[in-house]
Order: structure tokens, then C-alpha cells, then sequence
């Protein structure tokens, strides 16, 4: 990880245990949904800085330039489980790891965690 990305990622986590800690605690309670959202927000971004992106694993596996091109060769049926019989297995592979990422209550919620 560069000093660059160390740098945003150290803001990051100040900002959410700033937030989170100091200011959404005494927030009134009409404005409990946007700080929760905020919350989320700063959470999400938290992961994204702390993890490989799920997209380049995906594109690795696949053996192919990019995520556009694997979405649109899905779309034209370029790209299926007869060309890549992994193709389940490698695809459910990335969505665990992107949710890990935005919503990992609701990957947790799924895998009975």
C-alpha cells in the first residue's frame, strides 16, 4: 500500500471514530438516519482502503482486461460456464468479497453468522 493510500486510510478511521464516538451519539433524533448513513459511508470506505479490490481478483481469475468487459461478454453470452466452468463458483467468490466490503451485516445475515 502506498504512503498516499496509508495517509487516506489513517483519515479515514480518525473521521469514523471521530464520528461515530463524538458527534452521532449526540445527534437529535430527526437526524439519526443521515448520520447512520454517514456512518455507513465512513465504514465502507474504511474497507475498501483496508482490502484488495474484489474487481481485480475477479478480472485476474477470468484472464481478462476489466470488469466492463467481463459484464458485457456476460450480457452477449461471450463469457458462460461453458467457456469457464468456474464461472459460478468465481463470481460468487467476487460478490462475497465486494459485500465483505458495503454490507458485510448482510453477508453475515446470509451465511447464518
Amino acid at each position: 500500500m502506498s504512503d498516499t493510500m496509508k495517509q487516506a486510510e489513517a483519515l479515514v478511521n480518525i473521521a469514523f471514530e471521530t464520528y461515530t464516538q463524538e458527534i452521532a451519539p449526540g445527534l437529535p433524533p430527526a437526524r439519526r438516519y443521515a448520520g447512520a448513513m454517514v456512518t455507513n459511508a465512513l465504514g465502507i470506505a474504511q474497507r475498501r482502503l483496508g482490502n484488495p479490490d474484489p474487481g481485480n481478483a475477479l478480472v485476474e481469475n477470468l484472464g481478462v482486461e476489466s470488469l466492463e468487459f467481463i459484464a458485457k461478454a456476460l450480457r452477449e453470452g461471450k463469457i458462460s460456464t461453458a467457456s469457464y466452468s468456474e464461472l459460478q463458483n468465481i463470481l460468487l467468490n467476487y460478490l462475497e468479497a465486494e459485500l465483505a466490503i458495503t454490507n458485510p451485516k448482510f453477508l453475515n445475515r446470509r451465511k447464518g453468522k
